[in-house]
């Protein structure tokens, strides 16, 4: 394998520290690496454009548009001619739901190429049901390798019929270095004058932000002196939120990755209760920070990375209960050893991670990738992208 391509929809910081490490180990061994990205923003993060050099080659199909409003019809065209243009031996491509994704999977089938899927659905992220379960099943079995966030993700491929000796682990990462050198000279951030519980959060439905201002109203009343809550983001049940919040909750709104180390440092845990998520980076960000974890089991990174009492709690995320005696355990523990054992835990889990599990999976990939589509495989294809009527026709999830 000489060329691969790595496809997303838009590149944010996550993804960037992903390829600069990625960049880094192919380097070594000889592959170049080209980052194809579909659009320049989209509707769901408000990060940043991130329009600085990087040392591996980047590709924007479309310049200046936002990805959620660009015609399906169009994003299959032109994402297929610009792997015309480029040639990679292999694509890793974001998921298998999204009409740039359909197009990678089709054209690497079409020229006999390899093909990695980067997945970190799991079983419970919503209701399955028989005929979208089939018609996942034969877009699934066009790919020939998977990088995935974590157990659970791996567990979900493999029921849908993934062999479990082509998935590797590590998908869901963040620049740990990063995040760990600026919290250590990170400043407090402005009128935090008192000790803290933290969340960083979309304010969305299944985040589950209502239950969180429940159990944090009601642990205040077990404790002589209780933390405030920060609530770091932003979405459409702000106003609800804001409403319903108890005494000593506090929204300080979106904030850039350069400013969320400061909100970690002087932290004295971190909560994330979401009802679901498939991963949830903010925890990986938090560990790396040095704070002990509360987190619900309905985050894919609790199962990994979270609990036992080593680095903190879970709880399911119905249970408000036991969230709230999770908050009040905080004041009780060893918090400076539990944050310690976050970032030993972590440490295993950096963009070095994802930089060795896409190495195997694209050389695995460009080895078994000289097939082409089965028939069953360019029937669903072909019925998904002739019945998409818009980028997230065939996505599950709440964004």
């Amino acid at each position: 394998m000489k060329r691969l391509v790595v496809q997303w929809p838009r590149l944010g910081p996550y993804h960037l520290a992903r390829l600069r490490a990625l960049y880094r180990q192919f380097s070594e061994a000889g592959i170049e690496l080209i980052a194809l990205e579909t659009a320049s923003r989209d509707e769901v993060y408000a990060w940043r454009e991130e329009q600085a050099d990087e040392p591996f080659k980047r590709v924007q199909v479309f310049p200046g548009r936002t990805f959620d409003e660009i015609p399906p019809g169009d994003m299959h065209s032109e994402v297929t001619a610009a792997l015309n243009r480029l040639q990679p031996d292999a694509v890793a491509i974001h998921t298998y739901s999204f009409p740039d994704s359909r197009a990678c999977v089709a054209w690497c089938r079409k020229h006999r190429r390899g093909a990695v899927v980067m997945t970190d659905s799991k079983q419970d992220d919503a209701a399955r049901s028989w005929p979208r379960e089939f018609i996942k099943r034969r877009v699934l079995s066009a790919y020939d390798a998977a990088v995935t966030a974590g157990s659970r993700s791996r567990a979900y491929l493999e029921s849908l019929g993934f062999p479990g000796e082509r998935i590797w682990l590590g998908y869901d990462v963040v620049d740990n270095d990063y995040f760990a050198r600026a919290a250590a000279d990170a400043p407090r951030p402005a009128g935090l004058h008192r000790p803290y519980f933290l969340a960083s959060n979309r304010f969305i439905l299944r985040k589950n932000l209502p239950l969180l201002l429940d159990a944090y109203a009601a642990y205040r009343v077990l404790v002589d002196q209780p933390w405030d809550l920060v609530m770091l983001g932003d979405g459409p049940l702000r106003p609800v939120l804001e409403s319903a919040s108890p005494e000593g909750v506090r929204f300080e709104g979106f904030r850039q990755i350069d400013e969320i180390p400061g909100y970690y440092a002087h932290a004295e845990a971190f909560v994330h209760p979401a009802e679901v998520d498939q991963w949830a980076l903010v925890i990986n960000e938090a560990m790396a920070c040095g704070l002990p974890i509360i987190a619900s089991t309905g985050a894919g990174a609790t199962h990994d990375l979270v609990g036992g009492g080593v680095n903190g709690f879970a709880f399911e995320p119905e249970d408000r209960r036991a969230l709230r005696e999770s908050l009040r355990a905080m004041h009780d523990v060893d918090r400076d050893a539990m944050g310690e054992a976050s970032r030993r835990i972590i440490a295993e889990w950096g963009p070095e991670l994802f930089a060795a599990s896409m190495l195997s999976a694209a050389r695995a990939a460009a080895e078994a990738g000289n097939r082409r589509f089965g028939p069953v495989q360019r029937l669903v294809l072909t019925t998904l992208r002739l019945a998409t009527r818009s980028t997230t026709s065939f996505h599950a999830i709440e964004s």
